[in-house]
């Protein structure tokens, strides 16, 4: 039995031990570098969206999202004319095609016009589905428009598209 009492470690070396070992924190070679933690996903998409928003401008507030719902939920309505009227003249027109190929059904002539226009720059940007919903708004409104200069316009956008 005393040879069990000489080879059994003292509370000292059961600390060195456990300073060493890989599952009671390994410490870096470097001089007190520490390494920092991976960051959370959630926090780092909510700090994309700010530096998103950060960049939009004007277009980034609160408010605009406030004025581009109602401009949405009117639509089908006889409010919408109002509320096209009061985003373009604070915010210009929108920047998706998805509202812009709302404006299309308005009877302003240069909203519709500056619409066309707007459209067919960001056409080649535009994924193939809206690409395919873009082309058919535009050869409807080229076919039906209730202004003669819009269809005309529509149906020159549509044949630089079809190029």
């Amino acid at each position: 039995m005393g040879d069990y009492d000489d080879e059994r470690p003292d509370w000292r070396e059961l600390d060195r031990r456990r300073d060493r070992s890989t599952f009671y924190g390994r410490q870096e070679k470097g001089a007190g570098k520490k390494k920092e933690a991976p960051k959370d996903r959630w926090q780092q998409g909510r700090v994309k969206d700010a530096l998103d928003r950060l960049f939009k401008g004007e277009k980034g507030t609160p408010e605009h999202d406030k004025l581009y719902a109602r401009l949405h939920n009117a639509y089908g309505s006889e409010a919408f004319a109002k509320q096209a009227e009061k985003y373009v003249a604070k915010y210009g027109l929108p920047d998706d095609a998805a509202t812009l190929i709302l404006f299309l059904d308005l009877k302003d002539i240069d909203i519709c016009s500056a619409t066309l226009d707007k459209l067919l720059i960001i056409f080649p940007d535009l994924k193939p589905r809206q690409k395919e919903d873009t082309r058919r708004k535009i050869s409807i409104a080229a076919m039906g428009h209730r202004i003669k200069e819009v269809r005309i316009k529509a149906s020159e956008i549509m044949e630089e598209l079809e190029d």
